[in-house]
C-alpha cells in the first residue's frame, strides 16, 4: 500500500537524508511518487506515475539545493485499480483563501461518492482526491480562514467522518500547518520523530547507509517527522488511532489524544499519550509488577490499546518486562516494571499530568 512522509521544521531544510531512505519505499510502490514543498507562500509539486528507482526526476531531486521548506509532503503509490497516470498520483492541489494547500492519502475508502462536492471536482479518478476536494468544499462552507484549537476539532471530526467509509491515513498542509491524522482502526500505521540539536549519527532501515546529523544540520534547526513506517534507527513514537497532530514551526500544537505543553521543544521527556501516561501511572503506583491483563483492569481502555502503549514504551525503554515472564510481551500475562533509570523522567511526565 501506499506510504506518506511529511515534515514540520522551525527552520527551512532540505529534505535529502529522509527523503532518501523514503524513496527506497518506492520499490512497494511502484505505481507513482510525488514530493511537495513551499519555497515561499506557494507550492510546488514534483510527481511522477512511476517508481522512484526508475525516475530520473527523484534522483535528481535528492541532492537539489532549492528543494527547501519549513513543510515538506511526499508519497508513493500503490493503487488498487484505478490508472496509472499523473492525474491520480499524489500529492495533490488546491487553492483554497489564497493559500495552497496540498493532500496526501493511504488506505482505501468505500462508498466516498456520497461526499458532498460543491465548489472544488477531482481532476482524477481517486478516492483520495474525491476525499481532498470534499475537505476543502467543507473547510469552505465552515467559512474557516485561520486555525485555532476549536477549528483543529471540527478538522478532526471531518477526518472521523471520512474515516467511517474506509481505511484513511492523510498528510495535509497549508504552508503554515502539518495536519497528520492517523485512520482510527490502526491501519498501517503513522510515527512521528522529533529532530533536536544535539545530533547524532543514523542509520536509514532501508539501505546501508549511515550519516552524521551534526555534519548535516543547522544547529537551529529543530523539528518533526512523520511516517508510515520509520525510515531510521532512532526512537519513533506511534500516532494513536484516530488521532490529529497539527504541527507549526517544527512544534506540535495539537493533538487530540495526548497533552501537549505550550513549550514542547523544552521538555524533558518524550511526548506520551494520555494511554501511556496512564500506564506509568499505574505501574508507578503499584509496589509490584503488573501484567497487561491486570493493568487493563486498572484503566478506563480496551486491552488491545494497552498492549499497544505497551509496545510503545517498551521500544523506548520506559518499561522492561520482567524476565521471569514465559510469556512473550504481548501476551496478556506478561508483567511490565518501569525502567529504574528513567523513573526521574518517568515522574516528571505523571506529576505534569
Amino acid at each position: 500500500m501506499c506510504e506518506l512522509l511529511g515534515m514540520s521544521f522551525n527552520l527551512p531544510i532540505k529534505p535529502n537524508i529522509s527523503f532518501r531512505g523514503f524513496c527506497q519505499r518506492g520499490e512497494h510502490n511502484p505505481d507513482g511518487w510525488g514530493i511537495a514543498y513551499y519555497p515561499d507562500e506557494s507550492v510546488q509539486i514534483f510527481k511522477e506515475p512511476k517508481k522512484t528507482n526508475q525516475s530520473f526526476l527523484s534522483r535528481f531531486l535528492k541532492n537539489y539545493d532549492l528543494l527547501i521548506s519549513k513543510i515538506i509532503i511526499s508519497h508513493v503509490r500503490l493503487t488498487s485499480g484505478t490508472i496509472i497516470t499523473h492525474k491520480n498520483t499524489h500529492p495533490f492541489h488546491r487553492e483554497l483563501n489564497g493559500k495552497d494547500y496540498v493532500f496526501a492519502h493511504n488506505g482505501t475508502l468505500h462508498s466516498y461518492r456520497s461526499l458532498k462536492l460543491e465548489y472544488y471536482k477531482p481532476v482524477g479518478d481517486t478516492d483520495s482526491e474525491y476525499a481532498f476536494c470534499h475537505l476543502l468544499h467543507s473547510i469552505k462552507a465552515e467559512q474557516i480562514d485561520g486555525w485555532d484549537n476549536k477549528n483543529f476539532e471540527w478538522l478532526t471530526q471531518k477526518f472521523q467522518e471520512i474515516n467511517s467509509k474506509g481505511s484513511f491515513n492523510c498528510i495535509f498542509s497549508d504552508g503554515k500547518y502539518l495536519f497528520c491524522y492517523h485512520d482510527k482502526h490502526g491501519y498501517r500505521g503513522l510515527n512521528f520523530l522529533q529532530r533536536k540539536p544535539p545530533y547524532s549519527k543514523i542509520k536509514l532501515l532501508d539501505e546501508d547507509w549511515e550519516v552524521n546529523l551534526s555534519a548535516e544540520k543547522d544547529p537551529e534547526q529543530r523539528g518533526f517527522i512523520v511516517a508510515t513506517k520509520p525510515l531510521t534507527d532512532e526512537n519513533w513514537k506511534n500516532f494513536e488511532s484516530g488521532e490529529l497532530i497539527v504541527f507549526k514551526d517544527g512544534e506540535i500544537i495539537y493533538s487530540n489524544k495526548r497533552n501537549i505543553s505550550e513549550k514542547i521543544n523544552e521538555r524533558p521527556f518524550d511526548l506520551f499519550t494520555d494511554t501511556e501516561i496512564l500506564i506509568l501511572k499505574i505501574l508507578r503506583r503499584s509496589p509490584n509488577r503488573l501484567s497487561i491483563r491486570e493493568i487493563t483492569i486498572k484503566s478506563n481502555y480496551s486491552i488491545d490499546e494497552i498492549k499497544n502503549a505497551i509496545n510503545s514504551l517498551y521500544h523506548n525503554r520506559y518499561v522492561f518486562q520482567d524476565t521471569r515472564d514465559k510469556v512473550n510481551i504481548n501476551h496478556e500475562e506478561a508483567t511490565f516494571y518501569t525502567n529504574p533509570k528513567r523513573r526521574r523522567d518517568i515522574d516528571i511526565t505523571i506529576n505534569a499530568f
